[in-house]
């Protein structure tokens, strides 16, 4: 008899540690917030969550990839819209060169401003990144991983945007159109001068042309990206609402089933010290 009554208690002790031992857990489980601390935990939920974790390492790489062509993007954006405007004044600049009324002194103001404004597409054409990558560059522009399958450039190849163009006399730069203004409005002679502006500014206007298609491309471009990113974005929300579900402790649950563990534990204790408060005589009793 005596023999039972310790493997009773030898099996009593052991469940009230079994029973500590998921007050324990649980109380951890709140804490931490996770559910799973080791794979043997829950080894299918274990396994996906691994998955799920570097699906959303290659997400960030993504993201990242994406905000670096964006900023590059706006940069090129900014660079168009100041190509824009610089053959705007050339085009105003050669209308008004080309009048009779122009004195020597104000055409000469003019040919320095357009040779200001061709210095300026210069600086354009050959600009860089922050980081000195230029924002034109000679060769293919770089294609940017924006997930698995797809690849995005941010630019446009520096010859697609400044050269190729096709004027009255043959394909030329956007550098040449501005040469022919200067020229144009350097004519002394008004009826010289006035034929030579007509013929720039019919180029210039195919310029201006070029121009707006490629900040229309260039849109294009800035669009994809955008499109990329939010399509990384939301499945970057999917995998992180999928791990949590998987890993993450539902609270509610957890304190429920805490509370009845603990007071089954404490009533399970309270008897246990009861029963053995007890001696043999009383058992004999």
């Amino acid at each position: 008899m005596i023999t039972a009554t310790r493997y009773r208690a030898l099996a009593e002790i052991n469940r009230q540690a079994k029973l500590g031992a998921e007050v324990a857990r649980a109380q951890s489980d709140i804490s931490t917030g996770k559910r799973i601390e080791k794979p043997s935990d829950d080894p299918i939920a274990s396994a996906r969550v691994s998955v799920l974790r570097r699906a959303q390492a290659d997400q960030a790489v993504w993201a990242r990839n994406i905000q670096t062509a964006k900023s590059v993007a706006a940069e090129v954006d900014t660079a168009l819209s100041g190509v824009s405007d610089i053959f705007n004044r050339v085009k105003e600049l050669t209308l008004a060169g080309a009048s009779e009324s122009v004195s020597a002194n104000d055409r000469s103001a003019m040919v320095q401003e357009l040779t200001s404004l061709r210095t300026a597409l210069t600086n354009l054409s050959t600009s860089t990144t922050p980081t000195g990558q230029a924002l034109f560059p000679t060769d293919a522009p770089l294609l940017v991983s924006t997930s698995a399958t797809q690849r995005l450039p941010a630019t446009a190849q520096r010859s697609t945007v400044f050269e190729g163009i096709a004027y009255a006399h043959g394909t030329d730069t956007l550098d040449w159109v501005i040469g022919t203004a200067i020229d144009a409005i350097a004519t002394d002679n008004v009826a010289a001068r006035r034929t030579a502006a007509d013929a720039a500014l019919a180029d210039v206007d195919k310029a201006i042309t070029h121009v707006t298609n490629q900040y229309a491309a260039q849109g294009v471009r800035a669009a994809q990206l955008d499109s990329a990113a939010e399509t990384v974005e939301n499945a970057a929300i999917s995998l992180s609402e999928e791990r949590s579900t998987l890993e993450d402790t539902d609270v509610a649950s957890t304190v429920m089933r805490l509370n009845a563990k603990t007071l089954s534990l404490q009533a399970a204790q309270m008897a246990f010290a009861k029963v053995n408060r007890n001696t043999l005589f009383d058992f004999l009793s």
